[in-house]
């Protein structure tokens, strides 16, 4: 288990003015949110999920240090469940209508004490590895804190804020969305100073109804975005005309269409940026494939706007890592590679994966997919399905994998091969990858396409 240890301090007067609290304390206290491991000088904020309630620890909390002559911890509390908790400790709350509320004025008042330059990221694929990019560029010349993982929601967004050290000048957040409404409160805690969508697919469908909705949830983002800021803007007409409607300030958009000179070569993409008044100058990032390009693009308007210079860019480019799952080469023999997409998957994204396989390796390779199920596509998810077969069909790929019964009826061609489950998805692999092939694995986290890649991994020569 990976302890959470919040950097955020705060004052009691601090606290007492945030909430309208009256605690008689006078020493700085730091946010704990796991009740077994809180402090005498922190505060404790129980939060909910499904299956536990934080206020039923507070008394334990408390009488921890019963017995101790020193400081000891306060507590937040919901108004509704005072009676919870034991009289004798009543005078160490902090009495508000809702934790997690309290969790997102406590983030926020940081983030504004600390007042780093904010950069929010949200997008239907690929904000992870975008986000890893950006915050490797700008490390160049800032001292940078990003989201880590995926602790992108109403609970992630809280949690990065208030772990950002002191000393911390851009603060990089991943914003990501279940449904309506989510990426305009995760903006409002943020405040961002720039706002990017990286691109709007059809992942969330089967929760928003379309895709005209995904647009405007994802602008979403736009709403808390400082009127001083930059909104960066995939160059899609729908998304710019939704844009437009909730911001009308500085923004600048990005497309494949600005880079030239595109090659790859030794695990590396290189290209040659040609946006106006950035022209002609040339880069490389430490991955294959057009999406890198995409995501550097991102990166360097962004490091350009906050005034890094082109050697600065191109060392953050070079040092990139692509995050587990997302992408990553994994060289199984001399002549045998792996690509890495297990960590998620929908319908557009699958596309991007399979244009990269297709795109990077020439055709001395032999080209594998193997695809596991595509979550969250709901109602639509018949005619996404189809519609990506179809289009699977059109690509020169050798053999294309699918894993699980739930795709064997929409896929079907001389080069498809279904199977029920990993375990002969294993066996049929270790057939096919044969000197100098290369196969793609794809899929959502419940399709449990890892599994394949530790076994290839683990008996790779």
């Amino acid at each position: 288990m990976r302890l959470i240890k919040f950097e955020a301090k705060f004052h009691p007067e601090e606290l007492n003015q945030l909430f309208g609290s009256k605690l008689g304390t006078n020493f700085e206290v730091s946010v704990c949110t796991d009740s077994r491991v809180v402090k005498s000088d922190q505060i404790f904020l129980p939060l909910k999920g499904g299956s536990f309630d934080g206020h039923d620890y507070i008394n334990s909390i408390f009488e921890k240090f019963l017995n101790r002559k020193n400081r000891h911890p306060l507590s937040f509390c919901e108004k509704k469940k005072i009676n919870k908790v034991k009289k004798q400790y009543r005078d160490r709350l902090i009495i508000v209508n809702n934790t997690l509320d309290a969790y997102h004025k406590l983030a926020n008042h940081y983030r504004k004490k600390i007042n780093p330059e904010v950069v929010a990221i949200t997008g239907s694929s690929g904000k992870t590895t975008a986000k890893d990019l950006v915050a490797g560029v700008l490390s160049s010349g800032f001292k940078v804190h990003k989201t880590q993982a995926n602790f992108n929601n109403e609970i992630g967004v809280p949690k990065t804020i208030l772990e950002m050290p002191v000393d911390t000048e851009v603060l990089i957040i991943e914003l990501a969305m279940r449904g309506k409404g989510e990426i305009e409160l995760l903006s409002k805690i943020a405040e961002p100073d720039i706002a990017v969508i990286t691109n709007v697919g059809t992942a969330h469908i089967g929760r928003l109804g379309s895709a005209q909705s995904i647009v405007s949830a994802k602008c979403e983002i736009l709403k808390h975005l400082k009127k001083s800021g930059l909104a960066i803007l995939w160059n899609d007409q729908k998304l710019l005309k939704t844009a437009s409607k909730m911001w009308s300030g500085k923004t600048a958009t990005f497309d494949l269409d600005q880079a030239s000179d595109i090659t790859f070569k030794d695990g590396k993409t290189y290209f040659t940026l040609n946006i106006r008044k950035l022209c002609y100058e040339k880069y490389s990032v430490r991955a294959l494939g057009n999406i890198h390009v995409l995501n550097s693009l991102i990166a360097i308007l962004i490091a350009k706007y906050l005034g890094l210079v082109n050697h600065e860019i191109q060392r953050g480019l070079s040092a990139f890592t692509i995050p587990f799952g997302r992408g990553g080469l994994i060289q199984i023999s001399r002549d045998i590679y792996l690509i890495d997409e297990s960590y998620n998957a929908n319908p557009d994204s699958v596309k991007a994966a399979v244009d990269n396989l297709v795109g990077c390796w020439g055709n001395g390779y032999k080209k594998l997919l193997v695809l596991g199920e595509l979550a969250e596509l709901g109602k639509h998810e018949d005619k996404l399905l189809y519609g990506l077969s179809k289009w699977l069909k059109t690509q020169e790929l050798s053999t294309v994998i699918t894993v699980g019964k739930k795709l064997k009826p929409f896929f079907s061609a001389l080069n498809v091969k279904n199977v029920s489950n990993t375990d002969e998805c294993r066996a049929i692999l270790k057939k096919l990858l044969t000197p100098n092939s290369v196969v793609l694995i794809k899929g959502s986290r419940v399709a449990g396409l890892e599994k394949v890649i530790e076994n290839l991994v683990k008996n790779k020569n």
